[in-house]
């Protein structure tokens, strides 16, 4: 890696530091400059504008979450086995990154047109990656005949908040909490038996 990639890479997670604690919005540039110890006008060597760093921010965190889930998608695999790879996947991708995960779950809403257009089609992308998950299941009698995107949007927010509480470090490892919060899930969306 050279020094103005490692240099970019500093300044973005910087930034993603700063818009996670504070907002992007409440996040100067100066700020972002005086966390890296460099003059504001320095800063401008490594991005045109401060939103230029949200937008790469929520887009290597969209493209860490496909690139999880599109080859499960994909495998031959049962539905049920999908789901579970997907919810487990997720929780590692935000686990792995809790700064990224909470600036990619609340900041990208202050991007401006046609950016905060485009990330929102990219979020509604992957929640119907997720809704054909839930489809298959319900379609193969392992849930309920409940209502497919509720369902969903339950499994997302469940998973999406983990940023809030999770503490590298932690009494409970990554994987351990995609397991409880998957059998949890699962348990509840589960048809009851005879």
């Amino acid at each position: 890696m050279d020094a103005t990639t490692h240099r970019r890479e500093q300044v973005l997670t910087t930034a993603e530091l700063l818009f996670a604690d504070r907002g992007f919005q409440a996040t100067s540039v100066r700020e972002i400059a005086d966390a890296l110890g460099i003059k504001a006008g320095s800063l401008y060597t490594h991005i045109e504008t401060k939103e230029d760093l949200l937008w790469e921010s929520v887009g290597n965190a969209a493209d860490r979450f496909f690139a999880m889930i599109e080859p499960i998608v994909d495998a031959d695999l049962l539905p049920t086995e999908k789901l579970r790879r997907a919810i487990v996947g997720h929780v590692e991708v935000v686990t792995a990154n809790v700064t990224a995960a909470s600036v990619y779950s609340t900041q990208w809403r202050h991007l401006s047109q046609p950016r905060r257009g485009e990330f929102a089609a990219r979020r509604d992308a992957y929640e119907q990656l997720f809704r054909s998950l839930v489809r298959a299941c319900i379609r193969d009698g392992t849930f309920a005949d409940l209502d497919e995107k509720f369902a969903t949007l339950l499994i997302l927010s469940s998973i999406n908040w983990i940023y809030l509480w999770y503490r590298a470090g932690g009494s409970m490892a990554p994987d351990q909490i995609a397991r409880k919060m998957t059998n949890m899930l699962f348990d509840g969306l589960r048809r009851a038996g005879p």
